[in-house]
């Protein structure tokens, strides 16, 4: 995965490593990844909710990209249960 200069910044100015800029940058990516996953379904925020385990408020919440203080499990969960697939790939690393 690339990091951006943006996650970069951002842990450079918190003085986070670059694992953390790793960690910003896959939970950004998740994020908006699980929002255009709510936005291009075709079930009700409830509905997915439910399918992912989680309240509607969360669902409403990724949806208008909002508070982005939800941990990546439930970012996956969401991604999971509409696209019935795992949104990362694991690579080993050489």
């Amino acid at each position: 995965m690339k990091i951006s200069k943006e996650a970069l910044f951002l842990a450079k100015d918190l003085n986070l490593n670059e694992a953390d800029a790793a960690i910003i940058q896959l939970k950004a990516n998740l994020y908006q990844k699980a929002a255009n996953c709510i936005q291009k379904s075709k079930f009700s925020h409830g509905t997915i909710a439910k399918m992912a385990g989680t309240s509607r408020v969360c669902i409403s919440r990724v949806f208008n990209l909002g508070e982005n203080s939800l941990c990546m499990e439930l970012l996956i969960k969401i991604i999971v249960a509409l696209k019935n697939k795992i949104p990362l790939k694991v690579v080993k690393i050489k």
